[in-house]
């Protein structure tokens, strides 16, 4: 009978333990299930939230801030970003922005940030190009546009405010320029300014095996850029002694040859009174300077047409006699001056005018 007990009260424990288990394993499942509603209700939650809430852009007027514009108007860029208006904040893509605000030709870089609190806005920071030289098609035209220093010609009949700087550039309307040759330009510009402590007035490359430079009242004729035009233009410092006082005859210099330094003389002298024709070509170009202000410009006196070519000349030969022609190569930016003026002058005027170079 003892055993019978032992047995009945085994098997009733093993039920109530069976009991136990399958009650804490209802809670636990019922806590999962509580657990997954409450976190798919938050997802709910949270995309009504932005779907639904005001966090988009509905004027671009007031929402959009541009910053760092001087060139390019603010109307230029809302325009561009107008598609982001009634977009969610968080759906706009700031890098497409930034590519479009990049495609005026003013805009090197923009950047595009977004806010959503304390309301939804843009914030719009741009880098402008930096104006390296004004364009023109042709001296008698006036500018076209505004050359930048990575090559992008900004239209001035676009963006009437941008900076048109002293320099100008003469070309035909297919001209293409790259940062790298804008560069390369700008040293050779300055290595000019340098030797002659006058400022370069124009480049023309209408002509590009000719190309010609103003620099203020001297005409170069620099031929064609290529590799030795760094070497030839060094050649310059060591005839301006012997140009300065015949420069008011001197129509142009020829630094396009390998071997001389030819300079074109024309019969007559300039008259002071005349303007340059490098100063009319760059203020017609510009064609943004009052007539007052153009008629008290004292401009240097204009080349004459019909000239003799000479070689380089001593610097002790008189301003009104003929230039007698030699053969010297000057080689290097660093030849002295008094090489040119140590050159002793030809006896025979006559003779050096009729073996000068009609080719030029």
């Amino acid at each position: 009978m003892t055993m019978i007990m032992e047995a009945d009260q085994r098997r009733e424990w093993m039920k109530s333990r069976r009991k136990q288990r399958k009650a804490t394993r209802r809670a636990r499942s019922r806590r999962q299930t509580f657990r997954y509603v409450l976190l798919f209700g938050m997802l709910i939650a949270g995309a009504a939230c932005f779907t639904h809430l005001p966090w988009t852009l509905h004027n671009e007027k007031t929402e959009v801030i541009v910053h760092g514009n001087s060139v390019a108007t603010r109307d230029q860029v809302l325009k561009l970003v107008k598609s982001a208006v009634n977009v969610p904040i968080y759906r706009i893509d700031p890098k497409k922005l930034e590519n479009q605000i990049a495609s005026l030709k003013a805009v090197r870089h923009a950047f595009v940030r977004r806010y959503a609190l304390p309301k939804p806005h843009l914030v719009v920071e741009i880098l402008e190009e930096y104006p390296w030289a004004t364009y023109s098609p042709d001296p008698s035209k006036p500018a076209e546009a505004v050359i930048a220093q990575s090559g992008r010609f900004i239209s001035i009949a676009e963006f009437p405010a941008v900076v048109r700087p002293h320099l100008v550039i003469y070309g035909q309307h297919s001209l293409k320029l790259t940062s790298r040759e804008v560069a390369q330009w700008a040293s050779w510009a300055n290595y000019i300014s340098s030797q002659t402590g006058r400022p370069v007035d124009y480049i023309d490359m209408r002509q590009p095996f000719d190309v010609k430079v103003a620099n203020g009242d001297l005409t170069l004729k620099i031929g064609l850029p290529d590799a030795t035009l760094t070497r030839r233009l060094g050649r310059l410092v060591s005839i301006l002694p012997t140009v300065e006082p015949i420069k008011d005859k001197v129509e142009f210099i020829d630094l396009g040859l390998d071997n001389s330094i030819p300079l074109k003389i024309s019969k007559n002298p300039k008259r002071p009174t005349e303007k340059s024709e490098a100063e009319d070509a760059r203020n017609e170009a510009l064609n943004n300077i009052p007539a007052s202000i153009q008629a008290s410009i004292e401009g240097a006196p204009s080349a004459a047409v019909s000239s003799a070519a000479v070689r380089s000349a001593g610097a002790g030969t008189p301003a009104n006699s003929q230039i007698p022609a030699h053969s010297a190569a000057t080689n290097s930016a660093n030849t002295p001056a008094s090489t040119t003026a140590n050159t002793p002058a030809s006896t025979s005027p006559s003779t050096s005018v009729a073996q000068t170079s009609n080719t030029l």
